[in-house]
Parts: structure tokens; sequence; C-alpha cells
């Protein structure tokens, strides 16, 4: 009642109308208790730094003694287990029931008495509740565990914060609390290591009567008996068969937390190091803040800290594909994503704020660059993230806004509603931007983004499994130089295809050949004569270097064709040099880049950081000389090698423990190696982007693709204008064919994440144990119903496309194109022409058209 009549007098001492915007300043409410945190004078003395390094060292090592293989994970992992998993909906249901409830009545803008009296412990309770719903839901999701304790560390730092340090300047604090978190994750990786390598299993007795006197020169890596013991002593039975209890899919699930609880040290360590960078970039931030200067430091930490985002993501997903643990993984750095999103909105929000991160950012080139694009890349970024759930934020954001207007007009124990609609005003001006967003163009894009998942994901991988497995069985009887010459011209041909990588080329040629060479399949196979703890045969060495030596020519071969057959040929399309981007200042600092002679870094990091065609075929289109490319893309080899011995070392797999798990840290590092490539990649070209700007600024343009650029913009901007879904030409049909084909491609993309669609599968197995012993069998019913929606939902975005571009046609063509339009789309290449008098050209070309 006290925050009602507050409220009212409030409102009625207001002379300001109400409008569509965020609340408004007379219903300005109780700050949030970490906002009191900032107001800070004094730096970090060596008391502080003692009080944040022991609560983030104290709450980290509890973190991993409980949730980790490393500490007492397997006792922990088998109890949670064992409790049945009604119990743990039970309490997620009444977390969400209190949440509910404490929004709906406005709790938290109480008076301080009834905050303190009801809403604090009502907060506690729930969160109590969802944190016992992550411990004992672990039988069915073994990652819920894990990701309700990284919060602790979490938690441990806010109260030091909160209780300790709250004098202490955010910039200092931040800075501090970066240095921590890598000497955190230093700990964690040195800690990890001596537990997998030089003292396995910490020598325990279970260790010792499992491995017996051989236990102290067993690594501890997850592959063959290891991987094992540690699923028989999470409970899995006997780590291969599942317990009579379990059915398939909790055996899946149990599997699946015995590697995720294994691994949990490196997430750690990963998370640790994300953070450090978040942080660094935070401090920078607050700097500028308090004294209103601006740095290269800045900049620094911004790439820094999106540079550590993409190594973080690219790592996780590397050890959910080496470990080969299937879709849980997968879900698990989904949701690891999803928590770090949230995670740093939060901190980012409730520490120096959105405003002032932002203000930093601005001030960097990459982000000024951002700032230059047309409206058509942000709808890309928009429907990205409608794509990836963003359509259920905003329908249960407006759904609970709705509750709570519902509830503060009929309730006399809430706030006064502050608008007669029904939804608070900050909701409708929130509601207000969506109407404004230009859904045809938006809807349109996120079919795009719908498309390459299902492509290269789902249809693509699944395609190139079951070819590899077929080839297998076909090149068996075949002598060693006939497998050599038909893998050649299957692999060139996978080199061909744009959406396929040559990795997987790599490993599949560095199963085939060896297992050639070594005669599997025929009457002298050496490979079932070989015993467990033998050394494998000659011929299996000189298998993995000719494998290597067919992939190393195999990609100079492809490099060759891409280049001077593909791309010198299409790159006199005018078309086609406008789609690279010919004109860009970072298309011309790579041609300036790859035009060096010889080798180098920068050269040879695009080479091979690249993905295969793409970068072969712009190459050509750029006119380079194919001789210094195939110079620069030796520094391949490497890979090559490491991904074939990878596909070698497969074969070996069932002889011992050791080829496991040398198999397994080949293809880790392989796929390191990869990733870090195509960091330097990018990270090269923008270096270069940067030290060179006027000289690129002052490089002639291709006249033909300005012209061509300009023409573009004017024919967006006409399509976007044309099927905006504000004009009254614009009938309902293509919304409901676009929302359709949306819609459809959406649920193919959840269903293939969501769902078992395909039947597990690998390279080395036979067509005939799919079931119906045909290739098709890899489909199941629901991967028929993905596939069907892909098809329909294609076709529907088809239909959309066509009645689209005859709309942006009749546009043109009633002259509704206005001449703002047109420079606009041209603003951009006047600037880049830097005077040489190849703007008037396009313009007057413009202005004709």
């Amino acid at each position: 009642g006290r925050a009602r009549s507050s409220s009212s007098r409030r409102m009625e001492g207001s002379s300001k109308p109400p409008s569509p915007s965020p609340r408004p300043a007379s219903l300005s409410l109780p700050p949030s208790p970490m906002h009191h945190l900032l107001p800070a004078d004094s730096s970090m003395s060596p008391f502080s730094h003692l009080s944040l390094s022991l609560s983030l060292l104290l709450s980290t090592s509890s973190t991993l003694l409980f949730f980790s293989l490393l500490g007492f994970g397997s006792t922990i992992y088998s109890l949670l287990s064992s409790v049945s998993v009604w119990f743990a909906y039970v309490l997620l249901g009444s977390a969400i029931l209190l949440l509910l409830l404490l929004y709906l009545f406005d709790a938290q803008h109480s008076s301080p008495s009834q905050r303190y009296l009801g809403y604090y412990p009502l907060l506690a309770t729930a969160s109590a509740c969802l944190v016992a719903f992550c411990l004992l839901a672990t039988r069915h999701y073994p990652y819920a565990p894990l990701l309700c304790s990284f919060m602790l560390p979490v938690c441990a730092v806010w109260a030091t914060r909160a209780l300790l340090l709250h004098r202490v300047r955010p910039a200092a604090f931040f800075g501090a609390l970066s240095f921590w978190l890598l000497v955190l994750a230093a700990l964690i990786a040195a800690t990890f290591a001596l537990w997998v390598f030089a003292w396995p299993g910490w020598q325990t007795e279970e260790w010792r009567a499992e491995f017996g006197g051989n236990g102290s020169r067993v690594i501890n890596m997850w592959a063959g008996h290891v991987k094992q013991y540690w699923r028989t002593k999470n409970g899995c039975k006997d780590g291969r068969t599942p317990m009579p209890m379990l059915d398939a899919n909790a055996a899946n699930d149990c599997y699946t937390g015995a590697f995720l609880w294994w691994s949990f040290p490196l997430w750690i360590m990963f998370v640790a190091l994300v953070y450090a960078s978040v942080f660094y970039f935070l401090a920078r931030a607050a700097h500028e803040a308090k004294t209103g200067a601006r740095s290269g430091r800045v900049q620094f930490a911004f790439r820094l800290f999106i540079a550590m985002i993409v190594f973080f993501m690219g790592l996780t997903w590397c050890a959910a594909s080496v470990a080969g643990a299937g879709l849980g993984i997968a879900r698990t750095v989904e949701l690891a994503i999803l928590l770090f999103v949230v995670v740093t909105t939060i901190v980012v929000g409730k520490t120096v704020g959105w405003a002032t991160v932002t203000a930093s950012a601005r001030s960097t080139p990459f982000y000024k660059k951002l700032s230059t694009y047309s409206d058509s890349f942000w709808d890309y970024l928009k429907a990205f993230a409608l794509w990836g759930l963003g359509w259920l934020a905003l329908a249960i954001y407006f759904g609970l806004a709705a509750a709570n207007q519902a509830c503060r007009k009929c309730l006399p124990c809430t706030l006064e509603p502050d608008s007669d609609g029904a939804l608070p005003l900050a909701a409708q001006g929130y509601l207000v931007r969506l109407r404004r967003w230009n859904w045809g163009s938006i809807l349109s894009k996120t079919t795009v983004w719908s498309i390459a998942y299902l492509v290269l994901q789902v249809i693509v991988m699944q395609v190139v499994v079951v070819f590899f497995a077929w080839l297998n069985e076909v090149l068996a009887p075949l002598q060693t130089w006939q497998v050599c010459l038909i893998f050649s011209a299957v692999g060139l041909t996978m080199f061909m295809i744009p959406v396929i990588p040559g990795v997987p080329v790599y490993i599949a040629c560095g199963a085939v050949v060896p297992a050639s060479m070594m005669g599997v399949g025929t009457a002298h196979d050496e490979l079932a004569a070989m015993q467990p703890g033998d050394p494998p045969p000659l011929s299996f060495w000189y298998g993995m270097l000719l494998a290597s030596a067919v992939g190393f020519a195999l990609k100079l071969l492809a490099v060759a064709l891409e280049q001077e057959v593909i791309g010198r040929a299409f790159g006199g399309y005018v078309s086609v040099r406008a789609l690279v981007r010919v004109n860009s200042v970072e298309m011309r600092a790579s041609r300036m880049i790859l035009q060096r002679r010889g080798l180098n870094f920068a050269k040879c990091a695009i080479l091979v950081g690249g993905p295969d065609w793409p970068t072969s075929v712009i190459t050509g289109i750029l006119r380079l000389n194919v001789f210094q490319m195939l110079l620069g893309t030796t520094p391949i080899l490497p890979l090559i090698v490491a991904s074939t011995a990878a596909g070698a070392f497969q074969l070996l797999t069932t002889k011992s423990d050791t080829f496991s798990s040398v198999a397994l840290i080949i293809t880790f590092l392989s796929m390191l190696f990869q990733l870090s490539t195509t960091i330097a990649m990018l990270a090269v070209i923008a270096r270069h982007a940067s030290l060179h700007r006027e000289e690129l600024a002052a490089m002639p343009p291709d006249v033909e693709v300005l012209a061509y650029d300009a023409r573009a913009a004017a024919y967006t901007a006409a399509l976007r204008a044309a099927t905006h879904w504000s004009q009254p030409e614009v009938r309902l049909w293509p919304k409901l064919v676009i929302t359709a084909s949306a819609i459809m491609l959406a649920v193919a993309c959840y269903m293939s994440i969501l769902v078992s669609c395909f039947v597990p599968f690998s390279v080395s197995e036979s067509i005939s144990n799919l079931p119906g012993g045909n290739p098709l069998g890899v489909v199941r019913t629901p991967g028929w119903i993905v596939i069907g929606l892909f098809l329909v939902g294609w076709a529907l975005r088809y239909v959309y496309r066509r009645w689209a571009h005859v709309r942006a046609k009749d546009w043109i063509a009633s002259g509704r194109t206005t001449a703002a339009r047109i420079e606009a789309g041209t603003a951009h290449i006047e600037a880049g022409s830097a005077g040489t008098g190849a703007s008037e050209i396009v313009v007057e070309d413009v202005q004709e058209q």
C-alpha cells in the first residue's frame, strides 16, 4: 500500500505527459544495490589484493573439489544421479512460480522493511530452489551442476567487493580482477597438466588397482582404458555397457557427464581467460569515464575482448568435436555461451554501465567501421538475434509485462499503472521500436541463417560422412596406387565444393591410405594380426607418410585450379568482383599483403587461415601470381600431417589406449592450429588496413564495381522500401509466406539440435550397419521431418524473393527511389574513390539510371 501511495504522489507531482519511452523520472525507482559499489575513491591495497585473490582461489578450489573428477566429483556425481528427477522438476517449478509472483506484484519496488521481510527471503528461496534443481537434475542434465557452479566464484567476488572493497575505484578493481583471473587460469592449467601427465589420477588405490604397476606411466587422457575407468567411477557400470537401471539415453547422459566432469578444469580455465579480457576492457572503460581521456589501450582492450570471445567459443566447440561425446556436449556449449552472455550483460550493466562501454567502444576503428555499414547489414544482425531464440525472449518479455500491467490495474499492493494501455510505458517503447523494423527484410535474412546452418551442419556433414564410409568399402580390395588415384580424384572434387572444408578430406585420406598399405580387409591384413600393445607395423608409417604427401599435393592442386580456373574466369564478371568487395579497405589490404614475394607471416596467415575454397578463388579474382600463392600455402603442411595422422591413428584405437590418446591430442592440436591461423588472418588484415589506411585509400578503384555498387545500393534501397510492411501495397499473402518460411526453417534447425534426427555413424563403419543396409538408413523419422521442412521452407522463401524482386523493379520504374536514397547509396563510394575522379563518373551514371 505504501508503494502504491508513494507512486501515486510522485505521478501527481509530475507535470510531464506520459510518453512511449522508458520509465519517466516521476516513476524513478530505487537504484540497484550494486550501483552503491561505484562511488569509490581508493586504489587496490595489499589487503585488497589478498582479499580478492583468496575469494577467487577458495571459491574456484571448492568448485573443482566437488564438481570435477580431479577432486571428489565421481562420488558427488554418483550420489546426485541416484536422485529421482521428478523432485528436481518440482523445485524448478517452485522457483519459477516464486520469481513470477515477485515480478508481477512489484516486490522489488516495495518499502525497505517489506523488501527485507519478504522480497529478499523469497528471492533467496527461489535461488536455493534453482541451485537444488541444478544439483538434483544431474542424472538427465549432467552439465547443470557445472553451469551453476560457475556462479560460486561470481558470488564470492561480488561479496568481497560489497563487504570489503566497496571504496576501491572501479578501474582499479577491474584491473586487479583481470590480473588475478589470469593467475587463476595459469594455476588451473598447471594443476590439470600435473593431474593428467605427472601424477595421473593422483595415484589413488583404485587407480593402482585398475592399471597395476603401469599406473604411474598411464597418461590420464580421455581415451581408451582411461575413459572406461572414469565412466565406471561415475556409475556407468563398466564404461562400455549401461547400468541395468539406465536406458540408452540415460547411459549416454552418464557418458557425457563423465567427460564433462573430467574436463571441467579446462572449462573454468577458458572462462577465466575470457573474463580476464572482459574486466580488462571494463577497467579501461571505467578509467576513461573517470578521466575523460582517450587512449590506444581501449582499442586494444576492445579487440582483445572480441578475440577472446571468439577463441573461447572456438576452443569449446573443438573440444566437443574431439571428444566425440555427441549432442550432450553441443548442448553444454550452447548453454555455456548463453550463460556467458547473460552474466556478462549483468556485470557490464550493473558496474560501469552500457552507456560508458558504448562510448568507449565507439572510439575504436572497429566500431566506426560497423557504423558505416548499410541497414541491410544490421538487418542480418537482428535476424541472427531473432533466429537464436530472440523471438522467445521477446514473447516472454511482453507476456510478463502485460501480466504485470494487469496486476497493477487490479491489485492494490502493487505500483500504480503508468499508462492506460495493456503494457507499461517501457514495454510500449520497445514495441514501438519493433514495429519500425523492416520485418520483410529481417525475416528473409532469418531464413538465410537457417539455410546456412542446415546446409553446413546437418545435410552436408551427414552426406560427407556416409559418402566416405561407402568409399572405404569400395576401395578396400584395391591396390594402394589405385586407392591413391581414386581418392585423389574424389578429394579434388570435394575441394571444388565451396561448403566442404579441407580437414575432413585430410582425415579421410589418413584413414584410407594407411589401411590400404596394411592390407585391411584382405588376406594379408596386418592390422588384424596386430596384437594389443604391439607397435604399429612399418607399413602403417609408410602409409601415413604417403597420405600426408597425397593430402599436400591435393591441397596445392586445388589451390591452383580454384585460383586459375574458377577465380580468374569469374573475375571477369563485375557482379563477382562486387560480391568480394574488391574496393573495400580490407580487400585492398589483403591484396597488398599477398602481392609480397616469398614467405612472410601475414601472407601465410591469410592463405593458411582463410577458408579453403573462398581464399583460393578470391586470389584468382584479384589476379595474383599463382606460384606465389602456392609458395605461401606451403606452411599448411603441418596441419595436413597432423590431420592425416589423426585419421591414421583412429585405425589403431582398438589396439592400445596410447594410440587413442595420441589420436585425441593430434586432432585437438590440429583444430587449435586451424583456429589460431584464422584469428591471425583477421588480425593481420585489420592491422595492415589500419597502418596503411591512407595508402590503401589512394589506390585507384575498380570503376565498374563502383558503378555496380551504386546501382546495387539503389536497388537494395528500393527493395527495402517496397517490401516494408508499412507500405499499404504490401498484401497479406507475402507476409504469411515469408513468416511461414522463417518458422519452418527455424523449427528444422531447433529439431536438428534437440532431437536425434540421424543415426550416429562414422567413416570407419560399414554401410551395412545402417538400418535397412542402405545410406538412407542414416536418416531417422525426425530427420525426414527436418528435410521436409527445409525443402518447403526454401520453396516458400523462393516465392517470396521472386515477389520482392518484382516489387523492387516496379518501385524503381515508378520513380519512387528518391535522389536522397541514391546519394546515400553512393556516399561511401565517393569517400572510397579518394579524389580519383571516378566518383563523378559513378554519380552521373547512377543519376542516368
